[in-house]
């Protein structure tokens, strides 16, 4: 996560980089407590609106994620990070159309955004669009080839449209970027895990 756009000053910007770094390093309710504070001092950040965001996503906090969302994008209505990240939220509600809106808007704003492209690979799948879901998926890892969670997309888009060695390499490529969940992975491959509805 590059912390540049939509910060202030360089105390600000150090001040946030502190707490993307605590972020990331799975310390999110905390990350969510000194993003409070720091929008207190900062609400026109639309950066970290969006950090908070995350945050509240990833504790399951929806209504709190959409909020910190957007706040980002009344702000900068153009943050890609925001619009996929309203675009999990309603993947996860099982409103597909509207989330995929929020990813093509995102790749419309920025076409180099990866992230978007990655999360369209899940709403294909769930649809049972493979192909779709391949050629997003591979879009995605020719833009980023550092992202794990981009990696282990395409291996699961691999794995779904029956290209077994494809698929395993991109799994090694996820595994030696660090990727988090490769047992769940791994079951998707054995059929144990689905990521159809």
């Amino acid at each position: 996560m590059v912390v540049s756009s939509g910060c202030g000053d360089v105390s600000e910007r150090l001040r946030l980089v502190a707490i993307a770094t605590t972020y990331q390093q799975g310390e999110v309710e905390t990350a969510v407590d000194e993003l409070g504070e720091f929008l207190l001092l900062h609400p026109e950040n639309s950066l970290a609106w969006t950090i908070l965001g995350h945050a509240h996503n990833d504790l399951d906090h929806v209504a709190e994620a959409r909020s910190a969302y957007e706040e980002a994008l009344r702000i900068e209505p153009t943050k890609v990070e925001a619009l996929t990240g309203i675009g999990i939220l309603d993947r996860k509600a099982g409103d597909y159309e509207t989330a995929m809106n929020h990813y093509s808007r995102a790749v419309e704003i920025d076409p180099e955004y990866a992230q978007a492209y990655s999360s369209m690979v899940t709403i294909g799948l769930k649809l049972h669009q493979d192909d779709k879901a391949l050629t997003y998926a591979q879009k995605a890892r020719a833009l980023d080839r550092s992202d794990p969670v981009i990696a282990a997309n395409l291996a699961i888009a691999y794995h779904y449209n029956d290209m077994p060695a494809e698929r395993d390499a991109q799994a090694r490529a996820a595994s030696k970027l660090g990727y988090a969940k490769m047992d769940s992975l791994r079951s998707i491959f054995r059929g144990e895990l689905t990521l159809r509805d």
